[in-house]
């Protein structure tokens, strides 16, 4: 999000307080009276309206936007298309006013336009509601281990309900991914990036937050050599953005510079470039270790997280100048149409300047917005396929095009 802008506006005065976001995505607000509520926009490189920020309502069908905190540091924000999500809300308050989300997907009815469900079932019949059981479908695989948790056929990385219990995923923080001591939620990401021979470079990226009264002496990963063996931790220049790799140590940093936000807000995390052909399997499992030290006394605790049977392949992007169109082609996840997709413009300074809705995976066209590019100047193009948020703003697995011209 380099040389976006993100402005904190006062929700009773419309006073607002802007900042243009760094190349390693922080920024610096000034000024702001935190005894007022206020909300979030995100505006593009050309200060253009791109995204109004959103949290699930305590409504079916409605989201917040207006918030007061208690810390002078907010916490990690993510893009979505047309909307901004906190990664965290602890120190986060949020006012009664609430806007219409009739399809609760955390995208208010003024940023699309569609419509959708909620209560508790036991899929089981074991008498455990499926909110709390740690085997929902009852096949003797606790839910951490199993790829498609309420045994309804959907892999839970396209399952929008992936605990069955009728409530959108993206409106709880339930689910074999969020956890209740030591740390709130694991999140890993697979991103597969097309190359200029059609092959797909694998990336992972591992966030957790850990809770507060729990910080740990380190933060590491165990899991497969097969996968992990020479990997590369990725991490960005903070004063260029540019891409610094070096050989992974298997732990995650809060240090401000790996995918993690801010240093010190208990957010850990780490890019890893997989070796060439390297990608996770199905069934692999990984464990995230939250590690203390007291004297001489080591203490770990350990977080399964399991790979599901993931068929990738490559998608490629086209550009009609005459009517504006993008098509998309190619399978991002084999016979699975349940993903979505966006289109994202580069200027000629390799800087983003949009980023469109989500698109349903069964539309393969979509009409860049008037405005969106300048006639006579030069721009590219990626595409960018993902599997659903099970965690709001970490889609489980993501695949790019390669940049073609617009």
């Amino acid at each position: 999000m380099y040389q976006w802008v993100l402005a904190m506006v006062q929700r009773d005065t419309g006073i607002s307080h802007a900042a243009v976001i760094n190349a390693v995505g922080n920024y610096s607000i000034e000024g702001v009276d935190l005894n007022e509520p206020h909300t979030l926009v995100l505006l593009d490189p050309q200060y253009r309206f791109s995204a109004v920020l959103s949290y699930a309502g305590k409504e079916t069908g409605t989201v917040r936007q207006y918030f007061r905190s208690s810390k002078l540091r907010l916490p990690t924000l993510v893009h979505n298309g047309p909307v901004i999500n906190f990664t965290d809300v602890t120190d986060i308050a949020w006012e009664t006013d609430k806007a219409l989300d009739e399809d609760n997907d955390l995208i208010p009815n003024g940023r699309e336009s569609r419509a959708l469900f909620a209560a508790k079932v036991d899929t089981d019949s074991d008498g455990i509601a499926n909110d709390v059981d740690s085997d929902i479908d009852g096949d003797g695989v606790a839910n951490w281990f199993d790829a498609d948790d309420d045994g309804d056929g959907t892999l839970d990385a396209f399952d929008a309900d992936a605990n069955g219990d009728e409530v959108a995923d993206l409106g709880q923080t339930l689910g074999d991914l969020y956890f209740f001591k030591k740390i709130q939620y694991l999140s890993v990401q697979v991103m597969q990036d097309v190359q200029d021979d059609e092959s797909l470079a694998t990336t992972v990226t591992f966030t957790t937050r850990v809770l507060d009264t729990d910080k740990p002496s380190a933060m590491k990963v165990r899991g497969p050599e097969a996968m992990l063996a020479e990997s590369q931790s990725v991490r960005f220049d903070l004063s260029t953005g540019e891409l610094q790799r070096s050989p992974w140590d298997l732990t995650l940093v809060d240090d401000g510079t790996s995918e993690d936000g801010a240093a010190d807000d208990l957010t850990y995390a780490r890019r890893v470039q997989l070796r060439n052909g390297s990608v996770p399997r199905a069934n692999q499992v990984l464990f995230l270790q939250h590690v203390t030290t007291q004297g001489s006394t080591v203490s770990i605790s350990e977080f399964p997280f399991t790979f599901p049977n993931m068929v990738t392949g490559v998608i490629r992007g086209t550009y009609d100048q005459a009517t504006r169109k993008v098509t998309i082609s190619g399978q991002p996840f084999g016979s699975v149409a349940t993903y979505r997709w966006s289109v994202h413009v580069f200027d000629a300074s390799s800087i983003k300047v949009f980023a469109s809705e989500p698109i349903d995976g069964t539309t393969p066209t979509y009409t860049l917005p008037e405005g969106v590019i300048d006639a006579g100047k030069s721009y590219t193009a990626r595409l960018v396929a993902t599997a659903i948020d099970r965690i709001p703003s970490f889609p489980s697995w993501v695949i790019r095009s390669a940049s073609f011209a617009l």
